[in-house]
């Protein structure tokens, strides 16, 4: 290991398209091994995982790998993009049980999962029941495809390594989803003082998007350094808490891509606990009183807003995601990975400082 020691170098672009032709190989191995009379699901969970997408989780995966890389072979590149496609299929499954969570009728421009079964099945219910079962077959389905590493020659040890991380990722993943269901529309005083908001952030979205797909990469390139794998950690932490802030900043005041849906639903984000730090007594029992009312009209959706730009919630957490990044590129620079990779990661990195400007 050590800076400007890779032993293959190759962009983005390029990555990309092979972790996209693995994870098609994947989905069509589910579908041949789906009975007949049910492939039809497995058909339309496979359209969905491949409709376009950042794949940021099989590229820093990617990247870290071949970063720390000293010596390789077709096996190791092998297991790499196999665990790269199947941490991709993954976020797919998340993705279907949280559309269903939020009753979300569109995701990424299309119709999530749960509606085009109900499309198929003429049932609202029929659809999400079809949409959470479907995504427990594929998370266990390719949880199993983890033993075919073994194939491509990856030793016991840093195998049951990766098994264990692999487990754990997805359990503090569920940690994360638990807590936004709990404070979801019930959003307290007492929990904004514990910093739920940053709690969330952390668990839902930093360790499974960022922590663990680094430390995989790590793993897999044969990294043994405990005070390495920590700072990779630590990276991770920092700038997985950057993009849920960022996204909590979209969902709040709208952008491109999104619209209030985090006022909507009474989520308890980053911006609300900002907002309440600053509010004066009389008017904090107000402002929770809007944040988790059931059916919000637009003048409350706006007293909302103006309640958060007036405490000035908004150009704290944009601070706050300026920070988180600048701190977690410091610790990337002292990382002993090739500078090539180094600097791909760290272009990932620099996007979650671009906030769009957002509606108010």
């Amino acid at each position: 290991m050590g800076e400007g020691r890779a032993v293959k170098r190759f962009d983005t672009q390029y990555l990309t398209g092979r972790v996209n032709e693995t994870i098609l190989s994947l989905l069509k191995e589910l579908i041949e091994n789906t009975p007949d009379t049910l492939k039809v699901y497995s058909q339309e969970f496979a359209k969905f995982t491949l409709r376009p997408g950042k794949r940021i989780r099989p590229l820093l995966l990617l990247l870290t790998y071949y970063g720390y890389l000293i010596s390789t072979d077709d096996d190791s590149d092998k297991r790499a993009y196999m665990l790269a496609g199947i941490l991709e299929i993954m976020h797919a499954f998340l993705l279907v049980h949280d559309d269903v969570i939020d009753e979300s009728s569109l995701r990424r421009g299309e119709p999530t999962l749960h509606k085009i079964y109900e499309q198929l099945t003429g049932s609202e219910k029929i659809g999400k029941d079809l949409a959470i079962v479907v995504g427990d077959i594929a998370s266990f389905y390719y949880f199993g495809k983890l033993s075919d590493l073994v194939g491509f020659g990856i030793e016991k040890e840093p195998f049951q390594k990766l098994l264990k991380l692999f487990a754990d990722c997805y359990v503090r993943t569920g940690y994360g989803q638990l807590l936004d269901i709990v404070f979801t529309g019930n959003v307290t005083e007492s929990a904004l003082r514990d910093d739920i908001p940053t709690h969330i952030s952390l668990y839902k979205t930093a360790y499974y998007t960022f922590v663990y797909p680094m430390l995989f990469g790590y793993y897999l390139a044969s990294g043994q350094e405990t005070e390495e794998a920590r700072k990779l950690q630590q990276i991770g932490e920092k700038v997985g808490i950057a993009f849920q802030y960022r996204d909590d900043i979209l969902g709040t005041f709208g952008g491109d891509t999104k619209s209030a849906n985090d006022i909507l639903e009474g989520k308890a984000t980053i911006i609300v606990k900002r907002t309440m730090d600053k509010l004066a007594e009389d008017e904090k029992e107000k402002f929770l009183g809007l944040i988790n009312k059931k059916d919000k009209s637009e003048s409350d959706i706006e007293m909302i807003k103006s309640y958060m730009l007036k405490s000035g919630a908004l150009n704290e957490t944009i601070k706050d995601v300026t920070k988180l990044v600048t701190e977690a590129l410091s610790i990337l620079a002292l990382l002993k990975m090739d500078t090539y990779y180094k600097a791909e990661i760290e272009k990932i990195f620099k996007k979650v400082l671009d906030i769009p400007k957002v509606a108010f």
